[in-house]
């Protein structure tokens, strides 16, 4: 009876537990404040001087002047998307850090899977190596002793 009830116990718990998981995964997210989007929109676009820094990152003059802008289009109530788009048309797409399209992040996936299934069929063609030569026929007890006589004899 006690061991049924702590199974009740702990199948509670841990239902109650995956509730809670839920609820904190669930909620909705509180709208970010127009700081939090700029830096967000900077971190996403590419300084035109550094080319390997987001414009967030870098401390040049143009990455100052592209902050300014997206500051003023923010506060002008553009969208994340309509920042990125006004960017994209004046610098081209390379101006964002993470490529729009998949294509770029699907490539290299394809290439490496296409490399693992290849060493996997060239590994499987591969001939096998060559079989160790087989003991051959069983010696009879005769032929054994026979050839411990031997041994010994070259040991003498």
């Amino acid at each position: 009876m006690a061991d049924e009830r702590a199974r009740w116990l702990a199948l509670v718990g841990i239902g109650l537990l995956v509730a809670l998981g839920a609820m904190v995964l669930l909620r909705p997210a509180a709208a970010p404040t127009e700081a939090q989007r700029i830096d967000a929109l900077g971190a996403q676009l590419r300084c035109p001087d550094c080319q390997g820094l987001s414009v967030a990152d870098s401390p040049t003059r143009s990455a100052q002047e592209i902050r300014r802008q997206v500051a003023e289009l923010v506060a002008g109530g553009a969208t994340d998307d309509e920042v990125r788009d006004h960017f994209v048309a004046r610098y081209g797409e390379w101006v964002l850090l993470a490529p729009a399209s998949p294509v770029p992040w699907l490539v290299p996936t394809a290439v490496l899977i296409a490399g693992v299934l290849g060493l996997g069929a060239w590994l499987m063609r591969r001939p096998s190596p060559v079989a160790a030569p087989s003991a051959g026929p069983a010696l009879d007890d005769a032929e054994r002793r026979r050839l411990h006589e031997e041994a010994e004899a070259l040991d003498a």
